[in-house]
């Protein structure tokens, strides 16, 4: 043994010398010795190999257990009739022998996680069931469990189920029977951890734990302050998400229990913003499953009582309030404010309105009961009743009663949403008179405040009544009549910025539609200067295309030419140009800016389909074509948090009703042979296409330079090349090898060699932020034009093309910074590095609110003992973090990760394409990252690149 470890040894066992002034004396020489450096890596190398016969940190551990078992005897034992002082020296030495617990843990788990988490376990268990420890020492022990066991992914993955289900069942007690001085909010966020573990790492919570929600939220009610309620609501909605699948009823059984309750401490009490979202959570998670996909009555699948009802219809009342107490702040309010209500809210209202609203129904009576009074405190009182509007009426009076934004707003978000999610709760009979109510809010501008909105609401308004197949031709007229209004409107305001994006948003639903017949001034849109293109625009062009015909002429002003002066362009090429050129100077040559369309994303080969389709003699019939193949799944793939809607189709499954909506129809997509299309080309549009394309890749090769051209613009134009052969080639237009041949194909294999320069100079400037983003974006670029579809679609032949125009030097170089990056990562994955700036944030908060009083169960003081500093310690974040979460990644390592894919891609691909590089030597090199030598599993993105690697193969 070393001398190091000999002294600390030594050290050890003086700690548990009979004597209490021994003792007392070897505690700061155990401070000192637990961090000498000698000290440590011997501990750290004994504790890794596993040696039991050396002394190691789980054995020094054993000893200040020791230690803390005989002092804490000596307190027990000692004389309880003592002067204040006494009591005050006493309570002193609990702190400090408390704090050398935490102490040593830190010590020991600074670099990695040593100690055995059974041990740490075990002795916080003991120490927090065993009472006559006092508060001091479950304050402390608590804050171990939660900040040094339960944030630690090796602990979180070693607890057991037994273990997880006494944790709770401890800490629920606690909470539910809280002693004297006890922080309730620090128990119920170990609650909402330990709720995180059991539904995570075990076969979830046994539903008899229901019980111990339901009691949390009586006592809540009861009580003038709710701590820690915001988490135990939080703790409830993971119970219930897991819950949900095998126990629909009693879940829902609780939900008629608790939510009435909530509805009366929400009226009683002044919640905090963070306590309501969660009860907006909850509520919301239960009209999920009380009402699968909207379902309202129990032969469509929903599960519905009275006491549900009538909540519903309490809770309404309630919402309708909140939002009116909401635009009151906001008039009322000085300096700006955002005048919108959260999504949150809004789609909490939404399913409120489609339960509630039905054609039978104006006014209900709601039963209220008088403790919802605040100064009621008799619970036995009888309730009162009182009538409340219900229905389309009530949407239709807000949007009429006020002119204030702040009043307005909500409910057009409200319209929006409820129609958008549920198109068929607006009846045929109030269309024409909400139509007639936005279409007079519409020119009330407002400095443009409210414009946006009611946009987006007659844009779904116009989506819905697409749909509805049951108009009588009266009506169908006169709605025609408001949408002829409604489109003059929108069709001025495209030059406004402001509302650019929502007025070709409802000209495309309008299109989509047909709910008007237009003329031919929509195609100057696209012809001229009144927008530039976008995604918006270029979406709403690509809806027109597919459902009108294009005319063949219309005369242009000679301000719109931009190579010859007095030439008229027919429509179609007109709008090639304005897509291609919009707004360059005449002498293409001299000008140095790049178009809109090459210095911003849009849509997967929109683009390119809207140029091909315009070269077709049948536009219309081509654009019908391309949006018959269906987009390659990693292009239309959402990557939206998952919902709740697989287990709400489960709910809707056991109802053995016919349900047609839940039987999915996939339409197998027929190939057709380039022979079998028959598209006729109109042979001069297809030239000046060609023409246009080879003049602005000239443009940009002309102008290039490695330090100053934008190597985004490069790929997106070389991608815009090969896109337009990948579409001509789908329709039969040319064969593959005349593409390959084509002088447009060569354009973009010099553009992506002046692309790949530009990456090989980022090899030696890695550390460069500005140059970090710049790749990614081409990376990202780069991967979306590949694809690995199997099928015959435009995806899969621009995929193949691109894939032709990488060099093996381009190719080398993204896998040689790769093998830079991957080698020169600075600090390998600790749990540690997260979590020591959670508890630098706590120690500040400490600081800046002083030292706590007798409460000594928390690390703040009893003042602040609400849910209104709640959110301070990263209540995001449920128990351990996750490894693999970016939040350990930095832009190199994203960079990275997103190389790694692209070749991945690249070398799988080349199985079945013909590729310009050698895969082989990728593939080598991308093995070689997996070298066991190189990679370390401590690192959070070395973690990552297995399954990056197994991803994309």
């Amino acid at each position: 043994m070393s001398l190091a470890l000999n002294d600390l040894l030594v050290c050890c066992r003086q700690l548990e010398h009979d004597r209490a002034t021994e003792r007392r004396k070897e505690v700061e020489r155990f401070k000192r010795l637990i961090q000498d450096p000698e000290t440590v890596q011997h501990l750290d190398r004994h504790s890794d190999s596993k040696q039991q016969k050396y002394l190691n940190w789980d054995a020094v551990f054993r000893f200040l257990q020791n230690y803390i078992n005989k002092e804490t005897e000596c307190l027990k034992t000692a004389k309880p009739n003592v002067s204040a002082s006494t009591q005050t020296s006493r309570q002193k030495k609990m702190q400090e022998i408390s704090s050398l617990v935490r102490y040593f843990i830190k010590c020991a788990n600074k670099r990695a996680p040593r100690l055995k988490c059974q041990d740490l376990l075990n002795y916080v268990m003991d120490t927090v069931k065993d009472s006559s420890n006092g508060v001091t020492y479950g304050a402390d022990c608590s804050n171990i469990l939660l900040k040094d066991i339960l944030s630690v992914r090796k602990y979180w993955c070693e607890i057991s189920q037994q273990q997880w289900l006494e944790l709770f069942s401890v800490y629920f007690r606690l909470y539910l029977k809280p002693p004297q001085d006890i922080n309730r909010v620090l128990v119920a966020r170990i609650i909402h951890a330990v709720t995180g573990g059991c539904c995570s790492q075990t076969d979830g919570l046994p539903s008899k734990f229901l019980d111990f929600f339901s009691k949390a939220v009586q006592y809540a009610r009861q009580e003038k302050s709710s701590p820690g309620l915001s988490h135990i609501l939080s703790a409830l909605v993971i119970f219930l998400k897991t819950l949900a699948v095998n126990f629909r009823k009693r879940v829902c059984e609780v939900g008629d229990e608790i939510l009435p309750t909530l509805l009366c401490i929400w009226t009683q009490h002044r919640l905090n913003d963070s306590l309501k979202e969660v009860i907006i959570e909850l509520i919301q998670l239960q009209i999920y499953i009380h009402h699968p996909q909207g379902a309202k009555t129990p032969e469509k699948g929903a599960y519905e009582s009275t006491k549900w009802k009538s909540f519903l219809y309490n809770l309404y009342d309630l919402l309708v309030n909140e939002i009116s107490h909401i635009g009151s702040r906001g008039k009322y309010s000085s300096g700006s404010r955002n005048i919108a209500v959260k999504e949150n809210l809004i789609d909490l209202m939404a399913d409120l309105c489609h339960q509630l609203f039905n054609a039978d129904t104006r006014s209900v009576e709601i039963s209220q009961s008088f403790t919802t009074q605040r100064e009621s405190t008799d619970y036995s009182m009888p309730c009162k009743k009182r009538k409340i509007e219900v229905g389309w009426e009530v949407i239709k009076d807000h949007l009429q009663k006020s002119q204030n934004d702040f009043d307005l707003v909500p409910w057009l978000q409200i319209t929006t949403q409820l129609i958008s999610k549920y198109p068929s709760s607006l009846p045929n009979c109030d269309l024409s008179p909400l139509l007639l109510i936005l279409y007079q809010l519409l020119p009330q501008q407002r400095r443009g405040e409210r414009t946006p909105y009611v946009l987006r609401c007659l844009m779904e308004v116009a989506l819905c009544q697409g749909k509805k197949s049951n108009l009588e031709s009266p009506q169908k007229s006169d709605l025609a009549k408001l949408w002829i209004k409604i489109w003059s409107i929108a069709f001025r305001g495209i030059s406004s910025e402001h509302t650019q994006t929502e007025n070709f948003g409802l000209l495309g639903a309008i299109i989509q539609g047909s709910l008007i017949e237009f003329d031919r001034e929509f195609w100057k849109l696209f012809t001229g200067s009144a927008c530039k293109p976008s995604s918006p625009s270029v979406c709403c062009l690509t809806l027109a295309l597919n459902i009108c015909v294009v005319p063949d002429t219309m005369k242009m002003g000679t301000e719109q030419n931009m190579c010859e002066v007095n030439r008229s362009f027919s429509v179609k090429e007109s709008i090639m140009r304005w897509l291609l050129f919009y707004q360059l100077e005449d002498d293409l040559e001299v000008s140095k800016e790049p178009p809109p369309i090459l210095q911003s994303n849009f849509p997967h080969l929109v683009l390119e389909k809207i140029l091909v389709s315009l070269t077709m003699k049948n536009s219309r019939a081509a654009m019908k074509f391309f949006q018959s193949v269906p987009d390659c799944e990693q292009h239309c793939q959402d990557k939206e948090e998952p919902s709740f809607s697989e287990v709400e189709e489960l709910f809707l499954q056991t109802t053995f009703d016919k349900m047609d909506f839940l039987t999915t129809v996939k339409e197998c997509t027929v190939e057709k042979s380039h022979s079998s299309v028959g598209f006729s080309v109109h042979q001069n549009l297809k030239e000046s296409l060609d023409h246009y394309l080879l003049e602005l890749s000239e443009q940009l090769l002309n102008n290039y330079s490695s330090e100053i051209t934008s190597p985004e613009t490069l790929v997106r134009c070389s991608s815009l090349l090969v896109g337009v052969l990948g579409c001509y080639c789908f329709v039969g237009i040319i064969m593959e090898e005349e593409a390959y041949k084509s002088e447009l194909f060569q354009k973009a294999k010099s553009l992506m060699q002046c692309a790949g320069e530009s990456i090989s100079l980022f090899k030696n400037k890695t550390n460069e932020e500005s140059r970090i983003g710049s790749l990614r974006n081409v990376i990202h670029l780069c991967t979306s034009c590949l694809c690995r579809h199997t099928k015959h679609n435009p995806h899969k032949m621009v995929s193949s093309f691109f894939l032709r125009l990488l060099t093996s030097k381009l190719m080398n170089d993204i896998a040689d910074i790769c093998r830079s990056l991957a080698s020169c990562m600075k600090k390998p994955f600790d749990y540690r590095e997260v979590h020591s700036v959670k508890e630098d944030a706590d120690e500040n908060l400490m600081e800046a609110q002083g030292p706590s009083s007798t409460s000594l169960f928390s690390d703040y003081p009893a003042s602040t003992l609400n849910d209104a500093n709640d959110s301070g310690e990263n209540q995001s974040t449920v128990g351990a973090m996750n490894p693999l979460t970016a939040d350990y990644l930095s832009k190199q390592d994203h960079l990275l990760l997103d190389m790694l894919r692209f070749l991945c891609l690249c070398v799988t691909a080349s199985q079945n394409n013909t590729v310009s590089f050698r895969a082989a030597d990728i593939r080598r090199k991308l093995l070689m990252l997996l070298d066991s030598s190189t990679l370390d599993l401590t690192k959070s993105l070395h973690l990552h690149m297995p399954c990056m690697f197994s991803a994309s193969s």
